[in-house]
């Protein structure tokens, strides 16, 4: 089934709040100030756009197909340059972006190859890129997967693993830097907002397994919430850092 972002948008920022953390690993690899240009690739509706530009005063752009989600990030923060575009087609000029990064977006992109070929277009000879995903086993991990267990081999079949993404930015001419984990096994309460995002299918994967699966697991976690919230760990996200190799 396919997924209207543009509905979502209005539930979206319940479930993508910006983490201060993320962005502290972003400034310890690279050097944000003001001259410095940025691009949230998928940017959906600026949460980490906008906790970027006030935290560093840098150029922060994003890009982001869907116009209901690009409504939303302009009324967050109108320092931020938004365009209207996907990875395959990135609207900016070439080697204009110090930094590109992506957060839990790179499970979107039909054709890695030519979204690495068109983000090394855009990114200066020095520039760097973080992708924000999860693994496959971490998918496994999730919260949430106690309840819709489907929704792993959903996610699992649409995020490419670690090694896919590795490889075709390798070869687009980026070399691995390091990978990095966050947030693994950090406390988390599910409770009255969790439930009200669930009911409203915040969560992309929740609209792609079957009905009958969504409504049972909701009944599980309505059942077990009604005696008080629930507590898990998370399950991590993996940050992918890339640099561009002197290749042509």
């Amino acid at each position: 089934m396919p997924v209207n972002y543009d509905q979502i948008s209005q539930v979206y920022d319940a479930v993508r709040r910006a983490d201060v953390e993320l962005v502290e690993a972003f400034r310890r690899e690279v050097p944000l100030d003001e001259p410095v240009r940025v691009l949230d690739l998928g940017c959906g509706t600026g949460n980490y756009a906008d906790l970027v530009q006030r935290a560093t005063g840098a150029v922060v752009c994003g890009v982001e197909p869907s116009a209901g989600m690009l409504e939303k990030a302009r009324q967050k923060n109108a320092a931020l340059v938004l365009k209207q575009g996907n990875a395959a087609s990135i609207p900016f000029e070439k080697a204009q972006l110090d930094f590109v990064y992506m957060t839990d977006v790179i499970h979107h992109v039909p054709d890695l190859r030519a979204m690495f070929a068109e983000i090394r277009r855009v990114l200066r000879p020095e520039g760097k890129i973080c992708i924000v995903t999860q693994s496959h086993a971490q998918i496994a991990l999730r919260p949430i997967a106690r309840f819709f267990p489907g929704t792993v081999q959903v996610d699992q079949s649409r995020y490419p693993d670690i090694p896919a993404i590795i490889g075709a930015a390798q070869a687009c001419g980026f070399a691995l830097l390091r990978e990095e984990t966050l947030f693994a096994d950090q406390p988390v309460v599910l409770g009255a907002d969790f439930l009200e995002l669930v009911r409203n299918k915040g969560y992309s994967m929740l609209h792609v397994i079957p009905k009958a699966e969504y409504k049972a697991g909701l009944r599980t976690l309505e059942t077990q919430i009604a005696s008080g919230p629930i507590t898990a760990t998370q399950a991590g996200e993996t940050l992918v850092w890339l640099g561009r190799t002197a290749r042509a």
